[in-house]
This record gives C-alpha cells, structure tokens and sequence, in this order.
C-alpha cells in the first residue's frame, strides 16, 4: 500500500470512528459519560483534520465521507474495537518521511485515550442503551 493510500485509510477510519462515538453519544443518558465520548469525537475529528492535512502535503484528494451503520450499543461496542487496532496501527506503522512517522506516533498515543474513555462509558453504562 502506497503512503496516500494508507493515509486515506487512516483519514476514512477516523472519520468512521467519530461518526460511531456521536452515534453512541446520542443515545447515553447520563451527561458525564456523554461528555467523555464528546471528547473522543473531539479528538477523532482533529485526527482525520491532521491526516487530511498530510494527504493535502501529499498532492492527494481526500477520500468520501464513510458511512456509518451501527447504532447506540453497537456503535460503542465496535468503537471500542477500533480504537485498539487503531493504536496498535499507528505505533506500529513506519514511514521514511519523519514528518508521518511522528504524525502517526502522536495518534497511536492519544487512541489510548479514546480506548480507556470507550472503555470506561461501556464498564459504567453495562449495556444500557
């Protein structure tokens, strides 16, 4: 896979995943844990803005829009998935341009912040949505 094309990946996974946690935010009850899976929209989206920008600096289009499918409890559950083969991708990816390598270092980092915010509104909500 060419660098663009692991770059348009990352950019449609990410976007996948902020889609996934409003889908689930919209249907939690309790404000606090909304509020945690606000931020992981927050962060996914400031991750498909600093790949989309690496994909413009590349002379690449970006890629459509994804769709998302699950909903509610699905869409917390498959998140939570996501968020860990995401981490384990970006710090596990390599790239000769350092620019990239750090990029995608920075995001397999801050995925373990969405995984543990994931992870805790699916402990504390039990399967109540």
């Amino acid at each position: 896979m060419s660098v663009v094309e692991v770059l348009q990946k990352a950019y449609q996974d990410e976007l996948l995943d902020a889609l996934r946690a409003e889908r689930a935010a919209e249907r939690v009850p309790y404000p606090h844990l909304r509020a945690l899976l606000e931020e992981v929209v927050r962060r996914e989206r400031a991750h498909a803005e600093a790949i989309a920008e690496a994909l413009r600096r590349q002379g690449a289009s970006l890629p459509p829009m994804p769709q998302v499918e699950e909903e509610g409890w699905e869409a917390l559950l498959r998140l939570l998935s996501e968020e860990g083969f995401d981490r384990a991708y970006y710090l596990e990816s390599t790239f000769p341009e350092p620019d990239l390598e750090a990029l995608f270092t920075r995001l397999g980092h801050e995925e373990r912040l969405n995984q543990e915010a994931v992870r805790k509104a699916v402990a504390l909500l039990g399967g109540g949505l």
